[in-house]
């Protein structure tokens, strides 16, 4: 082993342990939030059932443009 490659290969064990940290870190804070469950409070149940709303509506919009991608026919004489 090369005298200068000491200094190289205790960086790059220490960048490792550094990164195994915060690997670990996140998968303990996404278990714990996987855990909790529904939410118990009534701001966070609003904020979830208009989350909720909003997503149906995005769906529904998406349906309706893939059945009428031209935008939706009237019953009257189209005009070009």
């Amino acid at each position: 082993m090369a005298r200068g490659s000491g200094g190289f290969t205790g960086a790059f064990v220490a960048l490792l342990a550094g990164i195994g940290a915060v690997s670990a870190w996140c998968a303990v804070v996404l278990i714990r939030r996987g855990r909790r469950g529904a939410t118990e409070n009534a701001d966070g149940l609003l904020i979830e059932q208009a989350a909720r709303l909003r997503a149906q509506q995005s769906r529904n919009e998406g349906r309706d443009f893939r059945a009428h991608p031209q935008g939706r026919r009237s019953s009257g004489p189209r005009r070009h």
